[in-house]
């Protein structure tokens, strides 16, 4: 461990091929650019602005209303084509609505019938503060697929930039009228009574239910990204995935998907639990770690560089500010 920090000094001052940060817009124009000027300036040069969250855009769109106050795509793009920045749409794809608590106006785009559901039949608003919609829904996927064709159309030097497509975790989701049916029909079975495991393993009716629910996932990311490409978009298909073990989000089956950004935010002992962590994914390009900076955090600088000492050239940053 003592030889791999030493390479991460050694490297501290290599700035990485590519550099992205995660950018929630500010409320006005002039704020948004500054922070754009800000992180062009400290090296950035991938912009993921989240651009679709609680189920609103930052964009005039003929699909849902508008989350800003102003065109915050279309002041990103006009700003990154002036000083050479890349810029992603950041979705949210199936967290559309946070929890009351939290003062957020629910989206006009919000179907009770569209929500996923656990086991037992609760929403994840009921299990935590997330609320999300299922993917095996084909309302679902026939909005999030205009949105993207949107993005596409109005700016097709963009990217595309994926998060929030799994189910929750608080609990064991995807039991929806839909998904039981489905399941039903191929087993004959409810997948609410099937046991897990046998003597020998998984048993074949749960790896039937969980393959169910992965390809509900897969099929939409595939969905997505098609028509993103069919509709003209002509910039990087990005995913935010999980950093452990995910059975039901097989993020290396998705079609068209170019980098993956495992979300690793890893507190001040990085540089040791880091190699472990980055043990089930590829090294090279197309592998960006996703770290985050700030209180309790490495510096971005050792992140970066420890990151190129173990072979992933390209970092996304979480919680950036200038």
């Amino acid at each position: 461990m003592r030889i791999l920090l030493t390479l991460a000094l050694a490297c501290a001052s290599l700035a990485p091929a590519k550099m992205a940060f995660w950018l929630r817009p500010p409320t006005t124009p002039t704020e948004l650019e500054r922070t754009l000027a800000a992180a062009k300036a400290a090296g950035f040069t991938d912009v993921l602005l989240e651009g679709f969250y609680h189920g609103r855009t930052v964009w005039p769109s003929e699909v849902t209303s508008m989350k800003t106050s102003y065109d915050a795509l279309e002041v990103t793009m006009k700003f990154a084509s002036r000083e050479g920045l890349n810029v992603s749409v950041w979705f949210e794809t199936l967290y559309w609505r946070p929890a009351e608590k939290f003062g957020v106006p629910v989206t006009p785009l919000w179907r009770d019938e569209w929500a996923t559901l656990s086991k037992e039949g609760w929403t994840s608003l009921q299990h935590g503060n997330l609320g999300f919609v299922d993917p095996a829904e084909s309302g679902v996927g026939e909005v999030l697929e205009r949105l993207v064709r949107e993005v596409a159309t109005r700016h097709p030097g963009a990217g595309l930039h994926l998060d929030y497509l799994r189910y929750p975790r608080e609990s064991d989701f995807g039991y929806t009228p839909t998904q039981l049916q489905e399941f039903q029909r191929r087993t004959g079975r409810d997948a609410r009574t099937i046991a897990q495991q046998n003597g020998d393993g998984p048993t074949p009716e749960w790896e039937t239910w969980m393959a169910l629910r992965r390809d509900a996932v897969t099929n939409l990311a595939n969905r997505l990204i098609g028509a993103f490409r069919d509709a003209g978009g002509q910039g990087l298909v990005s995913a935010a995935v999980y950093g452990g073990q995910d059975p039901l989000q097989d993020w290396r089956s998705w079609r068209g998907l170019q980098v993956a950004m495992p979300m690793l935010y890893l507190p001040t002992n990085f540089a040791s639990f880091l190699p472990f962590a980055l043990l089930p994914f590829p090294k090279g390009e197309q592998l960006w770690p996703g770290v985050q900076i700030g209180p309790n955090y490495p510096s971005l600088a050792q992140q970066q560089a420890t990151l190129r000492a173990l072979g992933y050239p390209n970092i996304a940053v979480f919680d950036w500010r200038p």
